[in-house]
């Protein structure tokens, strides 16, 4: 799937998800106000916040590709990014160099402007086999 459109999504429902959070924090106070139950309104306003709360930090995790990451894979040896996610598909590991590799995401093939080229996640590492850049 084009991350392009993978963004449109994770953004879209960051905003509903904001949205929802906004309308039950005013039918919380409309109720407050009129002295009435609160009960399954905190209820729904706590599990949009949950909701809200794990998708921001799944997007902000994710931020350079759905399928990666980023936190997890950056300032780790390149080795145990290789046992998490399998073999890479395009570059080498030599020990004692720096280098990179990639993994293959996607072709461009969209209706809008497609390069037709095959897109990769590129991991950056250092001489010791610290990953310090993503992309």
């Amino acid at each position: 799937m084009n991350p392009w459109y993978v963004s449109i999504i994770e953004i879209f429902i960051l905003i509903v998800l904001f949205i929802c959070v906004i309308i039950f924090i005013v039918i919380l106070i409309k109720a407050k106000k009129r002295n009435q139950p609160t009960g399954i309104q905190r209820v729904i306003l706590s599990s949009d916040i949950i909701l809200f709360a794990c998708s921001l930090v799944f997007v902000l995790s994710h931020s350079t590709y759905y399928r990666y990451n980023d936190w997890a894979i950056l300032n780790a040896d390149i080795h145990s990014v290789i046992s998490k996610y399998g073999m890479y598909d395009k570059g080498t590991i030599q020990e004692g160099k720096s280098g990179k590799v990639g993994y293959y995401i996607y072709a461009d093939n969209g209706p809008i402007m497609p390069d037709h080229g095959k897109h990769y996640y590129w991991i950056y590492f250092n001489e010791s086999g610290t990953v310090y850049k993503v992309e």
